[in-house]
């Protein structure tokens, strides 16, 4: 039988490596992928993943004489770590870049995924920290009772919660679409009319 996460962490707090080696391999892959598909880098996916285990080391969280929900805890620190990333100036660059590191068959695909995923990131970063983690744990398929575990609040809140969070984020997603849509209409007329006057001095 498996040992359960408050056992290993208890252990954890008594120095045992190999208790945290086995929250480790337990944890690892669904905390990545929920960073991944945060901030679309899987270098820094690895890295926040990395920082949010090395945190559980250094200071396991306490029990407080109940049994301890490991993975939310873990999710909670390892995509407020994540929404920090995004929010930080230094990823608008990262994603305007990305598209130039896919490949695929068709281009006009790739370039309108690449559009949505850069709208949905941004509408996430614009959110507060609390409904940008409630929609990106809920998108990782965790239950309304592990979204609970996980933020520290009350399970019966959690509906009203994520209703209130999938409306802030469609309103701002709107609206960034709406900007990046009149933006590259901009640029196409922009250079269409360098264009017209280059042409004219031909």
């Amino acid at each position: 039988m498996a040992a359960t996460d408050s056992l290993l962490l208890n252990r954890v707090r008594q120095g045992d490596r190999s208790s945290f080696d086995e929250l480790f391999l337990r944890y690892y892959g669904r905390i990545y992928d929920v960073v991944f598909g945060l901030t679309g880098d899987a270098a820094e996916a690895d890295d926040i993943a990395q920082e949010a285990f090395i945190r559980l080391y250094r200071q396991p969280p306490e029990a407080a004489g109940r049994e301890h929900n490991v993975g939310g805890w873990l999710y909670r620190v390892a995509v407020n770590l994540g929404y920090n990333a995004l929010r930080a100036a230094r990823r608008r660059t990262v994603y305007e870049q990305a598209a130039d590191r896919e490949s695929t068959a068709d281009p006009e695909t790739v370039t309108e995924q690449h559009e949505e995923r850069l709208c949905v990131r941004a509408a996430l970063a614009e959110l507060p920290a609390q409904q940008a983690q409630l929609l990106m744990l809920r998108h990782a398929g965790l239950s309304y009772k592990e979204l609970a575990a996980a933020l520290d609040v009350a399970p019966a809140s959690i509906g009203t919660l994520l209703a209130r969070a999938e409306r802030a984020f469609e309103v701002r997603y709107r609206a960034i679409a709406g900007s990046r849509v009149s933006q590259g209409r901009s640029d196409g007329v922009a250079h269409a009319g360098q264009t017209g006057g280059n042409d004219a001095h031909k």
